[in-house]
């Protein structure tokens, strides 16, 4: 089957995706352009630098929003499964669960030995990221996910720190009521369970999901189970004003990681894991709440919006080595998080202009521990230690519509993010590691955008900034206490766009151009430890589309794709590829619709290119072209639906590395992906 696919030529692969663009654009020009767009586009937000909700095609920004409806089914516990075929977006699948989705944005969050860095994550406008940037996917019961929108570029910067990109999940108010029971199972015995009900009345609206998900994995050491509960009300007052309450619980109360294999531990048995697993058994276990409240209101002034939120995380953690010297910080983490926030925006509606500010405060506090491991039961303490992270931001931003054809806009944020770390272990040859940082840092963009009927131009220039993390200041290579030495990167950005929207055809293409300084990169990565440096200057150039088209009555083709080159400008390293980045990210999905009976069949190719593993570029894992196909069919039985699902992935079973672990020392970097994988699901509605 090998010899029928494209060959893994990277620059071939380039080819065919700027000659795909170019065969493309005629085609659009054809379209009857006098056709309004289908309504669910006209309903679609966009996340742009805290704006009222509006139509995505007049952003200054290269914005793409995907319903979770056009992605091929599956189990939902993966974000790789909702961020299929996004432009500019990396979505590496570790088949590791004990580590999240390994997502990059632009080469934002290339970085990330575990969840995810870089990017603003978003939940029906409450964020995700904590106060120092740090982001995590697992804590999301994708099963109640309507669609997803993604934002790159400069707009994105205005959403503050380690906004490289604004990644940004939406439920929706139940428009019906019904009660829906899903079961499906694959193999490594990947089994979910999962339970919804939601109600709707007049005025308010309510949505409860129980889930569960559990698997051997399939590598040694790598089962994973995970519990959810994740509910949401709405309600809108007499005077309109609109209100969602949120809580989101998870529990995965044991995941074993298999850690990273070496190149030629790969190549022998994708399926093993390294004897340090079996010494150490690494593993971890997460509990996480969260719940928010959200107002909102548009009046004959303009508008306002208010959202508040707190949670809770616990980690309990085993890294695969001893971490028992003197002045370790041992290899058993103990973490308590506590965190919260709020956010008040106001709108100022003048005739064809809107000005808008607001302010955004976070906090978060961590206790941490860290214990010897001592083949896998926690030793003697070596950490004690409670670090605090306070973020002040004020906003302002404006639009301006002189006429239908122009949108000009633009803003500024001015960020202050606090670091305090108090020490609590201070013995013998460990000293006082108690320590403060604090970073001011603003953000700009300004951009607008120009079209005619269904098309669009748009352009936009800004600056933004990263601090980094807290988990990330813990760590030096040598010695103990808050790495000070880190200190934030500093980007600038632009992009040059079009975008077309008509009756049977959606397509954008946007180059972007990122300069950055101090980029946050590895140091070492060595046992599930990882440290950091600032790195010398990187740049970012690429070209990225995307494509739905609706062929015919039957025929569906959705395309995404980018091609990007991200290296190192300066530095030891210059001229280097940025490792963890791949320069090809292209996606192809086609669907057919039966006529005669309930039945639609998906096809998607996937082509990721390879990855450089570390800075000095020494092994370059290769890329791949995998395969995924899917059967969907429904059926109603008075007021039940039942609705049966089938796919196997990675149709061809190609060998190929998931993800990487940049800079790993010890040269254990690849997570390989799973072979072909077969799944089924059924799920019964009822709805009354």
């Amino acid at each position: 089957m090998d010899d029928l696919m494209i060959c893994d030529d990277p620059r071939k692969a380039g080819c065919f995706f700027v000659l795909l663009l170019a065969g493309i654009c005629p085609s659009v020009f054809a379209v009857d352009t006098g056709a309004e767009p289908a309504s669910r586009l006209q309903e679609t937000v966009v996340v742009t630098a805290n704006r009222e909700p509006g139509r995505w095609y007049d952003a200054a920004a290269a914005v793409d929003v995907v319903a979770v409806s056009e992605q091929m089914p599956g189990f939902r516990f993966d974000s790789a499964e909702l961020l299929a075929g996004l432009p500019g977006v990396q979505a590496d699948s570790r088949a590791n669960f004990a580590q999240d989705t390994r997502i990059t944005l632009r080469g934002f969050g290339a970085r990330s030995a575990f969840g995810v860095r870089g990017i603003n994550l978003r939940i029906d406008g409450v964020p995700l990221t904590m106060p120092d940037g740090q982001s995590q996917t697992s804590s999301i019961a994708l099963g109640a996910i309507d669609r997803v929108e993604v934002l790159r570029g400069p707009m994105a910067s205005l959403y503050g720190n380690a906004a490289g990109g604004t990644i940004a999940f939406y439920s929706v108010r139940p428009e019906e009521s019904e009660l829906t029971a899903t079961l499906a199972g694959g193999d490594a015995k990947q089994r979910r369970y999962q339970l919804q009900g939601q109600w709707a009345g007049e005025r308010a609206g309510a949505r409860v999901l129980l889930s569960q998900f559990s698997t051997d994995g399939f590598r040694d050491h790598s089962s994973a189970e995970r519990n959810q509960l994740a509910g949401q009300w709405y309600y809108q007052t007499e005077s309109e004003v609109d209100l969602l309450a949120r809580v989101d619980i998870s529990r995965d109360p044991e995941t074993l990681d298999p850690q990273g294999l070496t190149y030629q531990q790969w190549q022998e048995d994708d399926t093993q894991v390294h004897p340090e697993a079996a010494l150490f058994n690494p593993r971890k276990s997460i509990a996480h709440a969260q719940a928010s409240l959200g107002a909102r209101q548009q009046t004959s002034w303009g508008s306002w919006q208010a959202t508040g939120w707190m949670g809770e995380r616990e980690i309990e953690q085993y890294l695969s080595f001893p971490g028992d010297d003197e002045n370790g910080s041992g290899a058993v983490i103990d973490l308590q998080r506590e965190f919260g926030g709020a956010n008040f925006r106001v709108a100022r509606q003048l005739a064809t202009l809107e000005l808008s500010a607001g302010v955004e405060l976070g906090q978060m506090r961590d206790r941490r521990k860290g214990f010897v491991n001592v083949r896998g039961e926690p030793g003697a303490l070596k950490r004690d230690e409670v670090g605090e992270v306070q973020s002040r931001d004020v906003y302002t931003a404006l639009l301006w519509q002189p006429d239908p054809r122009w949108t000009l806009q633009g803003g500024a944020r001015y960020n202050t993010v606090a670091f305090d770390v108090n020490d609590y272990f201070i013995r013998g040859g460990n000293p006082d590691d108690s320590g403060s940082l604090e970073f001011s840092e603003p953000s700009l963009a300004l951009g607008g955008s120009y079209g005619d009927g269904p098309w669009r131009l748009f352009a936009s220039v800004g600056s933004g900034f990263e601090t980094p993390t807290l988990t990330e200041m813990a760590y030096r290579n040598e010695g103990t206490g808050l790495n000070n030495d880190l200190q934030p990167s500093h980007n600038r950005q632009a992009e040059f766009g079009w975008r077309i929207e008509a009756r049977e055809l959606s397509a954008s293409i946007a180059g972007f151009v990122v300069r950055s300084r101090d980029e946050l990169v590895v140091d070492q990565s060595a046992g599930g430890r990882t440290t950091y440096r600032n790195g010398a200057k990187t740049e970012r150039e690429g070209l990225e589309g995307q494509l739905s088209w609706q062929l015919a009555s039957q025929w569906q083709w959705r395309l995404g794709g980018t091609l990007m080159s991200a290296e190192y400008s300066a530095g030891p390293y210059a001229g280097l590829r940025l490792p963890g980045v791949a320069r090809e990210n292209l996606y192809s999905q086609l669907a057919w619709q039966a006529d005669a009976v309930p039945l639609q069949l998906t096809l998607a190719t996937q082509y990721r290119g390879d990855v450089a593993s570390s800075d000095d570029n020494s092994e370059i894992v290769p890329g791949a072209l995998t395969w995924d196909l899917a059967a969907r069919s429904e059926h109603s039985l008075g007021r039940s639906l039942i609705a049966l699902w089938f796919k196997v992935s990675n149709l061809t079973d190609k060998k190929y590395a998931g993800s990487v672990i940049v800079n790993q020392s010890r040269g254990r970097t690849i997570e390989p992906a799973p072979g072909r994988q077969l799944d089924v699901g059924v799920s019964v509605r009822y709805r009354w």
